[in-house]
């Protein structure tokens, strides 16, 4: 199920090719750039490089340049429908609003890994247990080498 920010009026999830009604019921003009854009991302579902979403949003619109879909990216995190993930010395990342699942980047190939919050759950509690500090994993990917990479 898509995020709470990502769903349409009637409750249901946006679907790639209702991008321009998911931008104007945002309060934004859906320029052919924007929905390009938001339709990749849709398309996509999960997180994803910035590199990564312009390639796919450059399928839909042909010539479509980085800069532009780094613009769109700012407009979609400032009205809600995106949010961004920070990946220490790694790429951007971007991910639909309300999707706070955590990833891990490879630090070699720079695979994005989908984390089960399970996998960090005895961390997050630990350090509640330890030092009273409330660890909220999600917004910055964790960093290592994927299952590929490894020697």
């Amino acid at each position: 199920m898509r995020p709470e920010g990502t769903k349409a009026i009637d409750g249901r999830p946006w679907a790639p090719d209702e991008a321009a009604d998911a931008l104007r019921a945002h309060g934004c003009r859906a320029t052919r750039p924007r929905v390009a854009v938001l339709s990749a991302l849709l398309e996509h579902g999960g997180t994803i490089s910035a590199a990564e979403l312009t390639a796919l949003a450059q399928e839909i619109e042909p010539g479509l340049h980085e800069a532009t879909v780094y613009r769109t990216v700012n407009v979609l995190t400032e009205v809600g429908i995106a949010s961004h993930v920070h990946a220490g010395h790694g790429p951007s990342l971007v991910r639909l609003a309300g999707d706070e699942r955590l990833v891990a980047v490879c630090e070699n190939c720079r695979a994005i890994v989908p984390v089960p919050i399970g996998a960090v759950s005895d961390l997050v509690d630990g350090m509640a247990r330890q030092t009273g500090f409330a660890l909220e994993p999600g917004h910055f990917a964790l960093e290592g080498v994927c299952a590929e990479c490894a020697p």
